[in-house]
């Protein structure tokens, strides 16, 4: 028996120890058992990448490679348009950035739409509103019948929007969920992409085919999905404990995306979650209120509203959307006056953004939400000023095109490398599960809102400020996010959905920059429930 605990490593004889060292030798081995049970509990919730969670979020991302595409080859077939259908300068800024108000809408109706229905039959209907409307423009011979399409596009892609980082980040495992949720990003960025590519491959045709032509290529892919891709898609575990009949279902679809280890303890945070809110809402005498008033009468809500609607508005006000809508405009501005030179420069730029989302989606889940935003903004307001000045000194006769492509690229690169991929993991992740659906309708819906304005008003604001002022203007605004990242975002990198939810509720009255395990765990009003999830006590 005396030789057993010797194998222990740093063992000391117990007999020649006294009461003191005893006490501390107790201590130190419960302290290692605790941590080894923590360490265990953390890869467990961590979960592991299955396939089923990977293929959901490849066939969902499709919304965020249509609006890349359509992005991309307006930048393209607005010029054949006009010129088909006669269309006056600010017909042009309508039918470019109509579908982004649209898209507005149709991300407010996803909100309540996802709770009635769930995401698999959002998905399916916001699939069929885009297929209508492109095949309306495609049809059309009037500037009006290309605006009812567009809003019909619109309303699809803005439904979209509103479900799918939702969905992504309900089924993804909390180690990879900054990875997939990313996914958004790049599929934005390939449909940019191929937009871009789609515009060289048809520029020698004439205008009427040319544009009508471009309309009807998306329509192949995203029928091929809806058939084969769309059936398979499992429904939001979620979504499907919002009734307690579903839990074996919901237990089937966390198995076959987080694994067998990650399940258990997920479905018990779930439960925990909806639990505590049921009671609270029977403590309060709102059981069946289900509309937006909790999404701004809620403390954690309206925090967590204020960061992800705020994160998803500052994406698109500082003019990315300008830059690559109108990349043929602006190298016209910078000297560039051959078509075909500006539709190649213009898809050099979708490359060099794809290129670079890449590189964001895998150091989203490494470096931390906090580091790559704050560090893309500060490079993104670095290249609008350059940008400003090379268009600035473009109209004053002293700045060379390629300088201004470079610009270009450099705005991209930064913007991919953070604001692209984080925006949309900050706005799925960081609203508490009573009104997530609602909190992401919103932010979509700021962030639509926000880039058809922008659309919509760049060339009458380049009339007004010229080029150059006008990306002056948007480096302004780029210097504010700086700041209000800085202020307001928490580090959520690492958490699950739920424990992000007492992270927010268990702050103070200020915004806690940087949050671990420690500060929730020291919080007076909360304890931990069986998983480690922190609750409020009651």
């Amino acid at each position: 028996r005396a030789e057993g605990p010797q194998m222990r490593r740093g063992y000391v004889g117990r007999d020649s120890m006294t009461a003191s060292e005893k006490e501390v030798r107790k201590d130190d081995e419960t302290r290692e058992m605790i941590s080894s049970m923590e360490m265990e509990d953390a890869r467990k919730r961590g979960g592991n990448l299955e396939w089923l969670a990977v293929s959901s979020v490849m066939t969902v991302s499709i919304f965020a490679g249509l609006l890349g595409y359509d992005i991309g080859v307006m930048a393209g077939a607005l010029l054949p348009m006009s010129r088909d259908l006669s269309f006056t300068s600010w017909q042009e800024e309508i039918a470019v950035g109509c579908l982004n108000f649209v898209s507005a809408a149709g991300s407010i109706s996803g909100g309540t739409m996802y709770n009635k229905l769930g995401a698999v039959k959002c998905v399916k209907i916001a699939v069929v509103l885009y297929a209508i409307g492109m095949l309306v423009i495609a049809a059309s011979y009037s500037f009006g019948m290309v605006f009812v399409g567009r809003l019909i596009v619109g309303l699809g892609v803005g439904l979209g929007f509103a479900i799918c980082p939702q969905y992504i980040a309900e089924i993804s495992p909390p180690a990879w969920r900054g990875v997939l949720v990313s996914c958004f990003e790049i599929s934005i960025n390939l449909g940019l992409c191929g937009g871009y590519l789609a515009n060289l491959v048809v520029v020698d045709l004439s205008d009427s085919p040319r544009w009508r032509l471009l309309m009807l290529l998306p329509l192949v892919p995203t029928s091929l999905i809806y058939i084969l891709n769309i059936p398979k898609l499992p429904e939001s575990p979620r979504w499907l404990l919002r009734e307690p009949r579903n839990e074996a279902l919901a237990r089937d679809v966390l198995v076959r995306t987080c694994g067998e280890a990650a399940a258990g303890p997920a479905l018990a945070d779930i439960k925990e979650i909806i639990a505590q809110q049921n009671a609270e809402e029977e403590s309060q005498g709102d059981r069946g209120k289900k509309g937006w008033a909790h999404l701004f009468e809620e403390p954690v809500a309206r925090r967590a509203l204020l960061i992800g609607a705020g994160t998803a508005f500052f994406q698109q006000a500082n003019g990315s959307e300008a830059a690559v809508y109108y990349v043929p405009q602006v190298l016209k501005a910078a000297g560039v006056e051959s078509e075909r030179d500006q539709l190649g420069a213009a898809a050099v730029v979708g490359l060099c953004k794809t290129v670079f989302i890449t590189v964001g989606q895998f150091s989203v889940d490494r470096y931390g939400r906090r580091v790559m935003l704050l560090s893309s903004i500060a490079a993104v307001t670095a290249s609008l000023w350059l940008l400003a000045y090379c268009l600035g000194a473009a109209q004053a006769g002293g700045s060379a095109a390629g300088l201004t492509l470079f610009a270009l690229c450099f705005f991209m690169a930064s913007f991919s490398l953070g604001m692209g991929p984080v925006t949309w993991v900050v706005a799925s992740e960081i609203f508490p599960l009573r009104v997530r659906s609602k909190g992401v309708a919103f932010s979509m819906a700021a962030n639509r809102i926000t880039s058809g304005t922008v659309a919509m008003t760049f060339l009458s604001l380049s009339r007004w400020l010229g080029v150059g002022g006008a990306f002056s203007l948007f480096a302004c605004v780029s210097a504010s996010h700086f700041v209000f990242t800085f202020a307001l975002l928490p580090e959520t990198r690492g958490k699950t959905l739920e424990e992000i939810e007492a992270v927010l509720a268990a702050g103070s009255s200020r915004y806690q920059r940087f949050v671990d395990d420690e500060e929730v765990a020291s919080s007076p009003t909360y304890e931990a429930n069986g998983s480690g999830v922190p609750i409020q006590a009651s």
